[in-house]
Parts: C-alpha cells; structure tokens; sequence
C-alpha cells in the first residue's frame, strides 16, 4: 500500500482509467452479441409475423365490413348500398390477394384457401340475390303497379256508368271489388317493406272476395254488354296482379334460402375462419415474442453479472485511488478548519495524521508540507497581530508590528502602523462632535482629516448633522402652520429611513384636521341657515310677509340668483273649490309678458311639483322661461330647483330658485331640511290669519 501511495496521482488516475476502460471493452462485448441476436428475432417479427397478423386482423375487419354493407343493401334496397357492398368485396379481394402473396406457412395458406373459395361462393350468391332483387322490382314497377292502377281505373269507369244508369246492385259489387282490389295492393306492399309471409293468406282472403265480387258482376251485367267488357278487363287486370305477386313470392322465397344458406352461414364462416387464421398468426406471433423475451432476459443476465464485477473491481480501484487523495485532503481540511477557527495549535491527533502527509512522496506529500509551513508563519503573523490589537483596545497608540512581514504580509504590517497613526485624531473628532450634539449644538462639524475608509464616517457624520438639522427645521414649521389654523400644511424636508414616519404622521394629522374643519364648517353653515331662517319666520307675520322674509333670505343664502315663492291658494266658483298656486313673493325676480304666475295642479314644473311632493332639478332653462335682471343687464340661470313644501303630507306651496351654478350637495341638503319647518310656518301663519277673519266676523 506504502507502495501505491508513494506513485504519482497522474499514475494512479491512469491505472483507474486502464482498467476501467478494459471492463467497459468486455462488457460491450457481450452486450454487442446479445444485441445481434435480438434484433434478428425482432427482424423476424417485424417482417413477417407482425405483417401477417395485421393482414390477418384486416381479413376479419374487411369481412365485417362486406357483410354489414350486404345486409345493408338487402334492408334497404338502396342503390348507395349495392355500390359500397362491391367496392367492399373488391378491396375484399385485393386484400386477400395481398395476404396470398405474404403468408407463406402451409397451414396459413390451407385456412386461407378455404376463405377464398369460400369468399366466392358469398359473392357468386350475393350477384344472384342482386338479380333476383332487379327481377323482383321489375315486376312490381312494370306489372303490379301498372295492372293495380289500371283495374282501379276500369272500376272508377265501370261504378261511374253505373250510377249514371241508376244501376246500385253493379255500383255496389263494384264498391265491394275496389275495396278488395285496394287491400290486396296494400297486402302487397306490407309483404314487399317487411318480407312478412303473414301477409300472404291476407293477401289471397281479398283475392278471394274480389272473386265473388266479379262473379256477382258478372252474373248483373249480362244484359249490359258495355258494363260487362268493363268488368271483364277489371277481372283480367286483378288476375294478372295476382299471378305475378305469385312469382314474386317464389322470388322472396329464393332469396331467404340464398341468404339462410348462404350469406348468413358463409359470413359466420369465413370470419370465423379469418379469426382461426388470425388466432394462429397470434400464437405464433406469441411464441416469437416469448423467445425474444427468453433471449432477453438471458442478455440482461449475463449483462448484470458482467456489469456487477466490472463495477466491484472499479469500485475498489476507485476506492483505493480515492483515498490514496481524500484521506490527506481531509487531514488538510481539518487542519484548515481548525485555523479558520483560529485554533492555531494543531491536536496531537491532527499533528500525527499532518506527519503522515507529509512523509508521503507524492503530490499530496508536497502539499502537506507546504501548508505546514504556511501553517506555521501564519501562527507567528496571527500572534503578532493580535499583540498589536490588544495595544490598541488598551488605549496604546504607540505599539507597533514585531514579526517579520514578508511578500504581500508586509503590507498588514504598514496598515496596522498606519492605523495606530490615523486612529487617534479621528476617536478625537468623534468625542467632540458627541459632546456638540448632547449639548444641543446641531452646528457642529468634524475637523479631523479622515483618510480611506474613514472619509464615509465623516461623510456620515456631515449627512446625518444635516439631515438631522432639516427634519427638526421642517417639524417647527409645519406645528407653527398647524398651531395658527392653517389647513393642507405640507412637510418640505426630505425624510429618510425612519424619519419617513414623523413625515407620515405630520401629513396625517394635516389631513385629518382638513376633514375635521371642512365637517365642522358644513355643520356651522347647516345650523347657521337653520337658525337665521328661523328668526326670519319668528314672531307673528302675514302669510305674503312670511313668503317674502323666507324667499328673500334662501336665495343669497344657497347662492342663487333668482327666487319665486307660490302658495297653495284655493280659489272659489260657485259650489266648487279650484285649488292652484300662485306666485305670492320673489327675489330678484322680473315678471316677463306672456309668462303665468298662477299654476293649476300637475301644470308646469310648479304643479307638477306639487303633484308629486318631489323636488324638480332643471339643469336646461329655456331662454324664455325665467330672466334675471341688474344694473349690469340681464342673463338667464342654468339651474333651476323646484321644491314643494308640506304640512302633514299635505302641499302648502312650492319654492323655485334659478343659479347660474349646479346646486351641491350641501346646498341642496340644506333646503331638504327647511322645507319642514317652511311648511309648518306658513300652516302657522294661514291658521293665524283664518282665526282672525273668523273672530272679526263674530264681533
């Protein structure tokens, strides 16, 4: 084994890869036989077993198919079926053909003999089932349906004469004769759509009674020669009919036999035979595949014994070069890891394993040794700088590298000196710009010259001093705005990392004090409106005073430019009471000629207003409609509000105001509002003046 170790890793990799390759060669080998041997098996299936059990599965397909359309055709009688049946027996034919050609196996080729001379017996019957079917229509089309309309013709004539003559024993008989003669066609036609022989002694029960009607018209009509050739020609018409409905049941009856006998007992036999055929190109298919399997199997065998031994003797070849190469690789590796741990003093264990190493004379001896050497300068490095970093921690400024630092290592050294050197003046800076921001100086700044990576600190230092600076700036500005009621107060400063949350929180509060003071100012001008208009309606006033105090107030108040107010006023003829509403106050409003000022109920926007107790919203005036007038000229509102007022459900009057702006919400709430307590001040005031008249008339 010292032996093994001791050659070199290029060595050992081309002994593993020698001998692997050899097993591969031997292994491919066998595979390579086996391989040669299946495939000329499953050349023999595919060339010929596979070939012939396909056409053997066609055979019995294609006989299917023969019958279905024959049986078909023989149903249906329809010329469609006839020409699919014989193109069916010719792709028939070709594919017995081709299967002739193919197999070539003695007892394949007797079973198909047999199912070709059996195929041409089906067809030979077919043809003469064909003929018979022709010969069969022929009667019918030129025989039967030219004798049965034509007897039905000779009785129209014969019945026809004989009412014209008063004749009711010959119209009667030959009632009777047509009636038979209709019912022996209708026998014929369930016989010829069904091929039910019931129909037959049907058939000859009406033959019969078209018989006895003959003779009993035979008997009347002897003194009647005209009468009696008619009834003759009917009487030869029926007989011809009859005759040839014979032959066309010795024609039904050849084509059952034909196709009890033949087409049904040949179909079954040569699908069966088909299905023999196919039954032993499957068994042999079978037997074939079987083999192939055997051979298989045994290829697998020998493949998986061969492979199983190639793969042990590799594995233990690998085995042995692999830890010829992991083993002092993990001895590294752990030596490693215990220095990355900073554990520089090997254990005894670990020392042992690196003397192995290192004895070795192979590469991995050469590595060893190096890294036990890297090992050791690393320590000496390791101990001097930490000697250096526990100076510095305890506040010595002045110590200074002892080892010696070589190559790139010596630049470790000159950047311990030169941080020992920088290190001061900046923990300096930094003790005084602590002590500036404790005692509130937001202005101070670093005055020590930072170099490197030092310069960040400074340039941190400077940001936060000023970003710092900004926020405290921002805030006081933004809670003096809020201190002196501004609304929509907006921070200006630019916000960062956590920072961004006392933005946040100061737009919030701005917004929500923006909402809060627009909600208190809808509610300030709702109650306001209420309580002016309220005074306007206080104290003891006449129904016109009350109008105009209420009309001259809501129209400045919602902003609109022109009012009309209308009161319910009924109006007496005779016995009865006209009610309407008529315009009794206005604001800034200027009666034009031609426009009314009294409304009848569902009239104009006004009665219909009140019709429905519904506010009307116009946002179209016509330019006729309403004007408004003032020192400037005079102009036409875009917006009209129509709005009824009631009293316990009952319209009091209707208010109509026209602005030159869309109503808001507010607005129109507002009016909503009011228009009760309209309601009930104006019932107040007509109650008043109703009690008043009433008392004046008493005194």
């Amino acid at each position: 084994m010292n032996t093994f170790n001791n050659f070199k890793v290029s060595t050992k990799m081309f002994i593993g890869f020698l001998t692997i390759l050899i097993l591969m060669v031997i292994v491919s080998g066998i595979a390579l036989f086996q391989i040669i041997r299946i495939q000329t098996t499953v050349t023999h299936l595919a060339d010929h077993l596979a070939s012939n059990q396909h056409l053997a599965d066609q055979l019995v397909a294609k006989i299917l198919q023969v019958r279905l359309h024959v049986n078909r055709y023989i149903f249906e009688h329809k010329p469609e079926s006839l020409t699919r049946s014989k193109e069916e027996i010719a792709n028939l034919a070709t594919l017995l053909a081709k299967a002739d050609e193919n197999i070539t196996d003695q007892t394949q080729v007797n079973l198909l003999t047999h199912i070709k001379a059996d195929v041409q017996t089906y067809e030979n019957s077919f043809a003469e089932i064909t003929k018979l079917m022709a010969e069969r229509n022929q009667i019918f089309v030129e025989i039967l349906e030219v004798q049965g309309p034509l007897a039905e013709e000779k009785l129209e004539q014969l019945r026809d004469q004989a009412l014209q003559a008063n004749d009711a024993t010959t119209s009667f008989y030959a009632g009777n004769l047509q009636q038979a003669l209709l019912l022996m066609r209708l026998e014929v036609f369930k016989y010829l759509k069904a091929g039910d022989i019931q129909q037959i002694p049907k058939f000859e029960a009406h033959y019969q009674e078209a018989q006895v009607a003959v003779k009993k018209l035979d008997e009347t009509l002897k003194a009647n020669s005209t009468l009696h050739q008619l009834a003759q020609a009917t009487n030869t018409a029926i007989n011809l009919y009859h005759q040839n409905f014979l032959g066309l049941q010795t024609a039904y009856a050849r084509q059952n036999q034909l196709i009890e006998t033949q087409l049904d007992k040949l179909g079954s036999q040569v699908r069966k035979t088909s299905a023999d055929l196919s039954d032993r190109i499957a068994t042999e298919f079978a037997n074939a595949n079987q083999a192939t399997q055997a051979l298989e199997t045994q290829t697998w065998k020998h493949l998986l014994i061969t492979l199983s031994i190639a793969i042990l003797i590799g594995l233990g070849l690998g085995i042995a070069i692999s830890r010829s190469i992991t083993v002092p690789l993990a001895t590294v590796v752990e030596m490693t890891n215990q220095i990355m741990i900073g554990n520089l003093i090997q254990p005894a264990a670990v020392n042992n394993e690196i003397r192995q190493v290192t004895a070795r004379g192979d590469e991995m001896g050469e590595i060893g040794r190096a890294f036990e050497a890297l090992a050791s300068y690393i320590q000496t490095l390791i101990a001097d700088i930490v000697q250096v970093s526990q100076g510095l921690a305890a506040g010595n400024l002045q110590v200074t590298p002892q080892a010696e630092y070589r190559g790139d290592y010596a630049r470790i050294k000159t950047a311990l000196e030169i941080a020992s050197t920088n290190l001061k003046p900046v923990i300096d800076d930094l003790v005084q710009i602590a002590q500036g921001l404790v005692k509130g100086n937001l202005r101070v700044t670093p005055k020590a010259e930072y170099r490197g990576d030092f310069v960040q600190i400074k340039t941190a230092l400077t940001t936060a001093l000023a970003d710092l600076s900004q926020v405290i700036a921002d805030i006081v500005q933004v809670s003096q705005s809020l201190a002196e009621g501004k609304q929509r107060v907006v921070a200006q400063a630019e916000y960062r990392g956590d920072f961004v949350q006392v933005k946040t929180a100061l737009e919030t509060a701005s917004t929500k004090l923006v909402v809060a003071t627009a909600k208190n100012a809808t509610q300030d001008w709702l109650k306001t409106g209420q309580t002016l208009l309220n005074e306007q309606m206080r104290g003891e006033q006449t129904v016109i005073t009350l109008a105009k105090n209420i009309i001259t107030f809501l129209t400045p108040y919602v902003e609109a430019q022109v009012g009309v107010f209308y009161l319910w006023d009924p109006v007496h003829e005779g016995k009865r009471e006209i009610s309407q509403l008529k315009l009794v106050a206005s604001y800034a409003y200027t009666q034009r000629k031609g426009l009314p000022t009294e409304f009848q109920l569902g009239e104009g926007l006004i009665g219909q207003a009140a019709l429905e107790q519904q506010i009307i919203l116009v946002t179209d005036v016509p330019d006729d409609y309403i004007h408004i007038e003032s020192g400037l000229g005079e102009a036409v509102p875009q917006n009209l509000l129509v709005m009824p007022f009631l009293y316990e459900n009952t319209v009091k009057g209707v208010i109509e105001l026209g602005a030159f702006h869309a109503m808001t919400e507010i607005q129109l709430e507002f009016l909503k509002q009011v228009m009760l307590n309209i309601g009930i001040a104006v019932n107040t005031a007509e109650s008043r003046t109703k009690m008043q008249t009433l008392l004046q008339k008493i005194q």
